[in-house]
């Protein structure tokens, strides 16, 4: 499985970046990437706008009237496929042509061709403006962006302000939405990097150094300590980014402990952490869980299931009424949790325990 994500990957940044000789660049790209690499809603939105990308940049334009099919199979997968109507609408503004109006209009009822039917946009717009994802998960925090991801979007803004033309019109560009959409939330800054790599290639083939600067003994100095520069920062990020980085992409989650399960079923059913309720559900899928990790913004009516899991996790009245009311009698959580606490107190034992980790399964 490890594998195959990372071909995707590999392919999703060939795709963008194959006509470059910068390779230090799109490596370092590739690198700020990493990170989310083992999201799978991630993988599959990068892939996509990939093939969308090289799409528009093909010469010939009747390939676009893929893209209806494209979107179709997209939001069959993930609920992302609005990232790729959004860029069909954007280049429908710029061109305001009958072809790329019908592509549009044919790419909304194509995405509306799943299970959910147009209600799929019912959830997407819940999570889109659910604020309680940005305090409580992860990869859905706002502010975020590090280092690396700062460094990409200064290569990409450098490039676009020494091009010729209006500043402004320079920088009304799709990847400028991705930039504000990144700091709303941390999990668009690989697709951002994406097309803002499109937008580097595109920059770099283009860009043309005056003669005059090229015969000036000090620009040239000035040219070289920064491509040494360049190169030693992409260095240093690529190695701090991967130092830690396991092989083991199954590393961060319990696997003893599923093990454990899939031998000793629990007797009634599971509370699960957040981050590893898809984890158990893919390992032990005869396991009923409390929490699945899957779906943080999921309501009925006015009952949030996010905010009730929070309950559980930090209030012992709520808790203790939940777990009876679910039969729940096995708990797989970091001890460090003030819940773990509570559970050792009312005599739930450990049964099992991640090694080299602080992830416990506690049973009653």
């Amino acid at each position: 499985l490890a594998v195959l994500y990372a071909l995707l990957w590999t392919v999703a940044i060939w795709l963008v970046a194959r006509t470059t000789k910068a390779r230090l660049l799109v490596l370092f790209v590739g690198v700020t990437m990493v990170p989310f690499s083992g999201v799978r809603a991630i993988t599959w939105t990068i892939v996509f706008s990939a093939v969308m990308i090289a799409i528009y940049r093909a010469k010939d334009t009747r390939l676009r009237a893929v893209l209806p099919f494209l979107i179709l199979l997209w939001a069959n997968m993930h609920g992302s496929f609005v990232v790729g109507l959004a860029y069909i609408g954007w280049q429908l503004a710029r061109d305001r042509t009958t072809a790329s109006l019908g592509v549009f209009v044919m790419s909304v009822l194509a995405s509306c061709v799943t299970p959910y039917g147009p209600g799929m946009y019912v959830e997407i717009v819940r999570t889109m403006f659910d604020t309680t994802l940005r305090s409580r998960i992860q990869e859905w925090r706002s502010f975020g962006v590090k280092v690396d991801i700062g460094i990409v979007v200064g290569v990409w803004a450098g490039l676009l302000i020494i091009a010729k033309g209006a500043w402004w019109r320079k920088f009304l560009r799709f990847e400028s939405l991705l930039a504000i959409m990144m700091l709303s939330s941390v999990r668009h800054a690989p697709v951002f990097a994406l097309f803002a790599l499109a937008t580097i290639v595109e920059q770099l083939q283009s860009l043309v150094i005056p003669v005059q600067t090229l015969r000036d003994r000090g620009a040239k100095k000035m040219v070289v300590a920064l491509v040494m520069l360049s190169v030693v920062a992409c260095v240093l990020f690529s190695y701090f980014a991967l130092r830690y980085v396991s092989i083991d992409r199954e590393q961060p989650y319990p696997q003893t402990i599923a093990g454990y399960l899939r031998q000793r079923p629990c007797e009634g059913n599971v509370f699960a952490e957040y981050n590893y309720g898809g984890y158990l559900i893919w390992k032990v899928p005869s396991q009923r869980l409390y929490i699945d990790g899957r779906m943080p913004s999921w309501r009925l009516g006015n009952k949030s299931y996010m905010d009730d899991y929070m309950r559980v996790l930090n209030e012992t009245d709520f808790q203790r009424q939940e777990f009876q009311r679910y039969d729940i009698r096995c708990a797989v959580v970091r001890p460090s949790l003030q819940i773990a606490k509570q559970l050792q107190e009312s005599g739930w034992r450990i049964v099992s325990r991640e090694e080299g980790s602080s992830i416990v399964l506690y049973e009653r």
